[in-house]
């Protein structure tokens, strides 16, 4: 599931996008917003059907295989227990899964051809290195070992798999990680006879989280403007990258509006996304401005934190 770090991530690039746009529709803006955020979710069906893809490969595979006119057992063997372990198992028949496929048309298609190249180019090396000729039984956990390192060797970092994905959406570059992290707790389940889908919020007030701070933040955007202006001089903030501009606004906003969010974790997340989005000089820039605005609100009685642990925070 998403953490709020991801959520904070597409709220910072709705308030670029809103700002930069030629229309100020928020309407238009916050749907645009909760598909970004749902779009993740459709990534994630992505890596999942990778799998389904693999097997169908390794099916072929064992096809082959049999019909070689000396067919090596040990070979077929191996790829059989493959096919046959539980985790794999579940990936390809799981209804919930295939419906979710179908509903998001979540197929790689013409692409495919990029999945088998990666499959090949590695189960090739495989039989270079003699792993599947071996004759010493494989037992679950060695198979899970084995898909893991497919999948790190093959695919977390394979170019042709990160284009395609960059064509169907120009937010995935940023989506991929917590898309690879969602699929590998879905292969925890599968291992623990668990809900295979994961859930794209871990509750409710996640899922309100992106549209509520997005939605507060173009309100008290007047007032965060001219407070800005106030603690960087007017070549400063002149100086200000819209970027940083947003992710000030978003992060006085979610300090002011959010109780339960402790006020060092708002500022540790802007530092971070500064880092990630900003100049060299962002996060020592904006850490600095946060603090000095921080300190009028709190005098000010704005920054109201609830919860045990939360009140000086």
């Amino acid at each position: 599931m998403l953490t709020r770090r991801h959520i904070r991530i597409r709220v910072m690039q709705a308030l670029f996008a809103y700002y930069q746009g030629e229309s100020l529709d928020r309407q238009r803006a916050l749907e645009g917003l909760n598909d970004s955020i749902e779009s993740i979710y459709e990534l994630y069906l992505y890596e999942l059907r990778m799998f389904w893809q693999f097997h169908r490969f390794l099916e072929e595979r064992l096809e082959i295989e049999t019909n070689k006119q000396f067919p090596i057992e040990a070979r077929k063997n191996r790829i059989q227990v493959l096919l046959d372990m539980p985790f794999m198992h579940a990936l390809v028949n799981d209804e919930g899964l295939i419906g979710a496929w179908e509903k998001k048309r979540v197929f790689w298609g013409e692409r495919v051809d990029v999945l088998r190249t990666a499959f090949f180019e590695f189960w090739n090396g495989e039989l270079e290195s003699g792993f599947v000729d071996e004759t010493e039984v494989l037992l679950e956990a060695d198979c899970i070992i084995w898909f893991k390192r497919f999948y790190r060797e093959a695919i977390a970092n394979n170019e042709s798999i990160h284009a395609h994905y960059e064509a169907v959406s120009m937010y995935w570059a940023d989506d991929l990680d917590a898309a690879q992290m969602m699929a590998v707790q879905t292969l925890q389940n599968a291992k623990r006879s668990k809900p295979l889908l994961v859930r794209l919020f871990k509750d409710e007030a996640d899922a309100q989280f992106g549209a509520s701070l997005f939605l507060k933040a173009l309100n008290a955007h007047e007032e965060w403007v001219d407070r800005i202006r106030g603690k960087a001089d007017k070549w400063d903030y002149e100086r200000l990258a819209p970027v940083e501009r947003c992710i000030l606004e978003m992060t006085l906003t979610e300090v002011v509006n959010f109780s339960e969010v402790p006020t060092k974790v708002s500022i540790n997340e802007a530092i971070e996304l500064a880092k990630q989005y900003g100049s060299e000089k962002s996060p020592g820039f904006i850490n600095g401005l946060l603090d000095a605005m921080l300190i009028d609100l709190k005098a000010e009685g704005r920054i109201q934190k609830l919860g045990r642990g939360l009140i000086e925070s």
